[in-house]
C-alpha cells in the first residue's frame, strides 16, 4: 500500500473516532438534560376553593405553581405554605379574601382580608400580641362576617409624690404604770416620690402599679414610752396588779336587793366585798381601788354589766355621799 492511500485510512479512523465520541458526548448530555429534569420535578399539594390538588412541577415559585394549576389569586387573596420554601410534598393553602366585623376603639368597620387567622388580621392592623388582647384569641381561624375585638393595650409612666407616716418608737418606761402610754413626740411625716406604672385598655385607665419608689424626705419617728411598771401602793404595801380597768363605779348597802346580805359567790356582803361582771373580772378575784381600798370580786348585779363595779359601803349615807364616779381597778396578781 501506498504512503498516500496510508495516511488517508488513518486520516478516516480519526474522522470516525471523532464522530463516535462526538456521539456519545451528545448522547451523554441529552441523558443529563432529561435526568435532571425529571429529578428537577416536584410533587406540591394545593388546597383551594374547598379542592385538593397535587401536582408536579419544575417551578419554585408559589404563585408560578398556582398559575400552573389554573388557580388565580385576587388583590386580596393570600396563601400559605406548609415549609419556608416549595419543596417536595410541600403545601401551599389559598384563603379567599372574606368580609369580616372588626371592633377598634370603640369604632366598628367591615375588612376584606385574605389573612388566614385573627392574629395576622389583628398584626396587619399594626396589633401584637404585647400591645392588644383579641377577641376571639388570635390563633381562630376567620369565616365570613366574623365579629372581632380588638383592645388596645397602653401603658405610661407617672410619678407623684406621697407622704411617708413616721414609724411609732416605743421606749420602755418603768415609772408609768403597765397599760399606759404616752406619746412624747409626734413626729413627722416624710415625702417620697412614687414612680407608678398606669395600664389602659382603649385609652381608659384600668390599673395602676407600683414599680418603685425613692425617699425624698425621711419621716421623723414618732416616740412613746410604755408604761413597764406592774405594782401599785397600798395599805398593805406594794403589790403586783395583773390588768387595769377604768371603770364606772357605783355603791350598795349591805341589804341593798336582798334581805338576806349574801352575796352571789355565797359569803356576806360588806365593806371590801364588790360586785362584777364576771366576764371582764372573774369572781373571786382581789382588786385595789384607789380611795376604796383593796376588795375581793364576790358579787354581781342586774345593772353590772361590762366596766362596771359596785362598791359595798357600810351605810347608806357613805353608799349616797360615793354616788357614781370613775375609778380604776387593780386586778392583783395571785
Amino acid at each position: 500500500m501506498s504512503d498516500i492511500k496510508q495516511l488517508n485510512l488513518r486520516n478516516l479512523e480519526a474522522l470516525m473516532g471523532k464522530r463516535k465520541l462526538l456521539l456519545i458526548m451528545t448522547l451523554v448530555i441529552i441523558s443529563l438534560v432529561v435526568t435532571g429534569f425529571v429529578w428537577a420535578q416536584k410533587r406540591v399539594n394545593i388546597i383551594a376553593d374547598g379542592k385538593n390538588i397535587s401536582v408536579r412541577t419544575i417551578h419554585n415559585k408559589p404563585e408560578d405553581i398556582l398559575a400552573q394549576a389554573n388557580i388565580n389569586l385576587g388583590d386580596k387573596d393570600e396563601y400559605r405554605l406548609s415549609t419556608q420554601s416549595v419543596v417536595s410534598d410541600t403545601t401551599i393553602e389559598v384563603y379567599r379574601a372574606i368580609p369580616v366585623v372588626v371592633k377598634v376603639n370603640g369604632k366598628t368597620e367591615i375588612i376584606t382580608t385574605g389573612k388566614p387567622t385573627v392574629g395576622e388580621l389583628a398584626a396587619s392592623l399594626g396589633y401584637t400580641q404585647e400591645n392588644s388582647r383579641l377577641s376571639p384569641s388570635g390563633d381562630t381561624r376567620l369565616s365570613s362576617m366574623l365579629e372581632i375585638e380588638v383592645v388596645a393595650l397602653t401603658e405610661r409612666m407617672v410619678t407623684q409624690q406621697m407622704p411617708i407616716e413616721p414609724p411609732v418608737v416605743r421606749q420602755a418606761d418603768s415609772s408609768m404604770e403597765k397599760g399606759f402610754e404616752e406619746t412624747v413626740d409626734q413626729g413627722s411625716e416624710g415625702q417620697k416620690e412614687v414612680s407608678i406604672k398606669v395600664s389602659l385598655e382603649n385609652g381608659n385607665e384600668v390599673s395602676r402599679t407600683v414599680v418603685g419608689e425613692k425617699v425624698v424626705t425621711p419621716p421623723k419617728p414618732q416616740v412613746v414610752k410604755v408604761g413597764t411598771r406592774d405594782t401599785v401602793e397600798t395599805s398593805r404595801g406594794a403589790m403586783r396588779f395583773r390588768t387595769t380597768h377604768m371603770m364606772e363605779a357605783t355603791a350598795y348597802t349591805p341589804y341593798d336587793g336582798a334581805q338576806t346580805g349574801i352575796t352571789a359567790s355565797g359569803i356576806a356582803a360588806r365593806r371590801g366585798i364588790v360586785a362584777v361582771d364576771p366576764s371582764v373580772i372573774p369572781l373571786g378575784s382581789r382588786v385595789y381601788i384607789p380611795g376604796y381600798g383593796l376588795a375581793l370580786a364576790a358579787d354581781t348585779g342586774g345593772d353590772i354589766v361590762g366596766d362596771r363595779i359596785d362598791l359595798c359601803m357600810e351605810g347608806r349615807g357613805e353608799a349616797m355621799s360615793f354616788g357614781r364616779k370613775t375609778v380604776k381597778v387593780y386586778v392583783i396578781a395571785e
